[in-house]
């Protein structure tokens, strides 16, 4: 996990590279119906140091799901209400608007798919395999095979694949 990086309502899956500058659900204002923006009408927080909202008038915070072994680069900003899919790379500067699927090459604002990492038969291969719940000891005998997806494949192969 990078430097400065600001992570609020978010579940963040196992060996993910998080870049300094990211941030990862910020909130949300409401942008109509309201006549002020300000939280002191809409939010109980007290985000100002004060409130005059009884309760919660607007849902400020949204969940973000990022899967396992996704690499987010700097100063990336993903939006609420976001999932991130397994292997998923986020190129640096992006803007996260929507959902991006598995093992999805991402960059921009707002942020679109530029390819994918892997063919859809990797792909297919890698989302059953879930290399990242095998333990340690697996982890450590065989994280040689991770430097290579076709040996992998074969090492391991998964019945019903090609």
């Amino acid at each position: 996990m990078g430097k400065s990086v600001s992570i609020m309502n978010a579940t963040i899956g196992k060996f993910c590279s998080i870049a300094q500058g990211v941030c990862i659900s910020l909130g949300k204002h409401p942008s109509s119906v309201f006549a002020s923006t300000s939280p002191v009408f809409f939010s109980t927080y007290k985000q100002c140091g004060f409130t005059f909202a009884d309760k919660s008038y607007f849902e400020e915070m949204g969940k973000v799901l990022i899967g396992n072994d996704v690499w987010v680069g700097v100063n990336v900003i993903i939006l609420d209400n976001i999932k991130i899919g397994d292997g998923a790379i986020i190129g640096a500067g992006a803007i996260v608007t929507k959902d991006v699927p598995n093992y999805a090459i991402v960059a921009g604002n707002p942020a679109r798919i530029i390819r994918y990492r892997f063919s859809q038969e990797e792909i297919l291969y890698l989302t059953k395999f879930q290399w990242w719940n095998r333990d340690i000891n697996w982890l450590q005998d065989n994280f040689g095979l991770l430097h290579d997806i076709k040996l992998l494949m074969k090492e391991y192969p998964i019945n019903g694949l090609p």
